[in-house]
Order: C-alpha cells, then structure tokens, then sequence
C-alpha cells in the first residue's frame, strides 16, 4: 500500500562550501566582501600561532577591523552575553572557527549583535520567553570536529552547569555559508573525533526514526549513516586515500545530521543528554554514544509491543539501519545485532563509562525529571522513567 506524504517544512540551508583544504578560499571570499568589521570567535588551540584561527585573524587585522574572542568548553549565557556587550552593533559578521561549542556561542552572538539584547530573553525554558523579532548578524561557520552539526542548524545550545542545559532558536540563527574543510579534522585529537562522530550518528539514527521525519530528512539521514559507516576504520588505516575519504565522509555526515536534527527533531538519547549535560561536566558526544545501544535497546522492545503502522515502520528502519551497518547478518538477527553493533561502538571509540564524570545510580533522578521536554518529545515511542533509569543504569 502507498503511504501518503504527510504535509512538512524544511528549514533554509546556508550557502556550503565543502572541500579539501576549501578553508584557504574563506578569505578571498571574505575579502570580496569588504567588511569593516569581523567578529572572529574561535577555540584556544586554533588561535595559537600558526592555526588557522591566529591566520584569519592576521589576515583580517589587514584590511578590516577585527575582535577576537576564544570559547573554552560549553558557552553559558554569560559568555555570550559579554561577548556581544563588547562588540559593536553594527559589525558586519561573525565567523565560528571550532567545535560545536563554539559554533554555538557564534550563532548566538550573531543573533544578538545588531540589537545587543541579553539570551536570556529567548533561551528555551529558563529565559523571558520574549519572542525573536529582532535583526541578526550574518554568521558564518566553520566547524572543526565532525559532531554536532551546528554548522548547518538553527539553534544554539547554551549552558549552566548545575541549573540547565537550553537552545536558543530561530530560523534567522541560520549560519549564512558553512565552510566544510575536512581537513580541519586532522588535527583534531582522536578521542574528541570520536565522541564526536558519535553524536553525529546518534542524531542521524534519531533523526531517522523520529515522530515527525519527512522524505528529505529520510534521504539526508540514510546518506548521513551511509557516509559514517567505514569513517572510523578509513581514519584508522594507514592508506593516505583512505583516510582523507574518512575524514571527508565524517565531515559530510556530522552537517547532514544537523540537517536532519534541524527538520525531524531527536530522541530519548538527545533528551537525557540535555539534563545529564546541565548537571554534569559529561562531553555530549560521550553521553550519546553510551546511551545509544541501551536507548535504541528500549526503543525496539516497546515498538515491538505496539500494533501500530507506525510501530512497524519504525522497526523497519532500525532493520535497515542494522543491514548497512553490517551486510552480513541473517534476518533474525538484524534488531538484536543493531543494539549489538551500538554497544561496540560505545566501548570502542568512547571507552569511559557515565561514571567517569560524576554519574551514579543514586543521583540520577534530576535528570530523569528534567528529561521530559525537547528532544523526548521527538522519540519514537514513549519510554517510562523505568526505562530511561534502566538505559542509564547502563550507560554509567
């Protein structure tokens, strides 16, 4: 039977440019812009002398006016608001040079430049709640690790460790171009490509299997998990072609699971992680990648007890998934070997358990009662708090 293509939107792209060593045009580009004013935020190792943070900014610094500011671990309001507080309101764009931290703290600031009001007004659930009808920036982004996809989504993940882990969002956050240079991942240490590349699965497995995914974001997804699939062993070989295909397929991958994420929404992985990530110093690529076979385990069992279309059509995309990720594997055996192939993943490429970073079995409640909005609300199934226990129990 021909199922009907329900009605759906799918939120702008920015302008990409996607390449080996694509980055070196950046400036040309830039250049023929003729700005006045850049804001130019980056992590600390990419501003060290020689990185290419430290060359956009002695480039810029000699034809326009440039401010620098350096991001360290996830961005709380704070620093974004101070950042904005010390730019002028009428630069002409922010560039994002980093992970996705501080993608994230750009995109914000880009937001809030031209009319210098304070996150706290829009930032989900903990903010004033005013509605986002201001001017933007234009903002360009650059990633360095392969993981959240910011890049190419509309909302900024801001934190305060202890309190909450929220999004601001809004189309108009949208980055302008992305420039999608996998050569940036060379330098980037082996464990953060790691955790990070997971989280990128993650959202393309949630984004695929979500309540609300649409034929695009299908499509997107399933050539997102295609591209991931060999990355890791590509990366790992010791053939130069390999693992510059690796790197480029990772690169590739994490932006279309932003893509994905943007338009389809996430699930009970993405919904811990927030509230794990607002209580605990957990890296987001770590959690996700050790809630993922127990959350997917769940997923399955409560599908199977559901006589819904949708139950079954769920069910087989995790089939489909298990087959791509491992041709050889009998019919049987395709949703017990995709839980299978997770956990090994989990234990290969992010070794720490949850309980490296403070995670016990008795202080998970606050995360069990703050997990219910966002990204929950996207799961395929509504998993108990028995069962989000259970996955944790696991995963720590």
């Amino acid at each position: 039977m021909t199922q009907t293509i329900m009605p759906f939107e799918f939120a702008p792209m920015p302008l990409i440019h996607f390449g080996w060593g694509i980055r070196h045009k950046l400036i040309e580009s830039i250049q023929q812009s003729k700005p006045e004013m850049v804001v130019l935020i980056t992590s600390k190792t990419l501003a060290h002398p020689g990185e290419f943070g430290d060359v956009l900014f002695q480039t810029f610094e000699s034809f326009c006016e440039v401010k620098h500011f350096i991001v360290s671990g996830e961005p709380s309001p704070e620093v974004v608001d101070n950042i904005v507080k010390e730019c002028d309101s009428d630069s002409d764009m922010v560039i994002g040079l980093g992970g996705g931290s501080v993608l994230d703290a750009a995109k914000a600031v880009a937001g809030l430049l031209p009319s210098q009001t304070s996150v706290m007004d829009y930032l989900e659930g903990v903010g004033a709640g005013k509605p986002f009808h201001v001017e933007t920036c234009p903002f360009i982004a650059i990633p360095t690790t392969a993981g959240t996809g910011s890049e190419t989504t509309k909302n900024a993940v801001l934190s305060r460790i202890g309190y909450f882990k929220k999004s601001f969002r809004d189309n108009k956050l949208l980055a302008k171009q992305a420039w999608l240079d996998p050569e940036l991942l060379i330098s980037c240490p082996k464990d953060v490509l790691y955790s990070t590349g997971m989280d990128a699965f993650t959202q393309l497995l949630e984004s695929y299997t979500t309540l609300k995914p649409n034929p695009i974001t299908d499509a997107l997804a399933w050539q997102g998990m295609t591209l991931f699939k060999d990355a890791f062993s590509d990366i790992d070989s010791n053939d130069e072609q390999r693992q510059k295909t690796g790197y480029s397929n990772l690169m590739l991958a994490a932006s279309l699971s932003g893509t994905t994420l943007a338009n389809a929404g996430l699930g009970a992985v993405h919904g811990l992680a927030g509230p794990i990530g607002a209580f605990f110093e957990a890296p987001h690529g770590i959690v996700c990648a050790r809630l993922l076979a127990p959350i997917t385990q769940a997923n399955i069992e409560s599908l199977q007890a559901l006589p819904t279309q949708h139950a079954l059509d769920t069910l087989l995309k995790y089939e489909q998934v298990s087959l791509l990720l491992n041709p050889n594997q009998s019919a049987n055996e395709l949703l017990p070997g995709l839980v299978t192939l997770l956990e090994e993943y989990a234990i290969k490429y992010t070794p720490q358990g949850l309980a490296d970073f403070g995670l016990t079995t008795e202080n998970i409640t606050p995360v069990i009662e703050n997990c219910r909005s966002g990204s929950m609300l996207g799961n395929s199934v509504t998993l108990s708090d028995s069962q989000l226990i259970q996955a944790l129990h696991k995963a720590i």
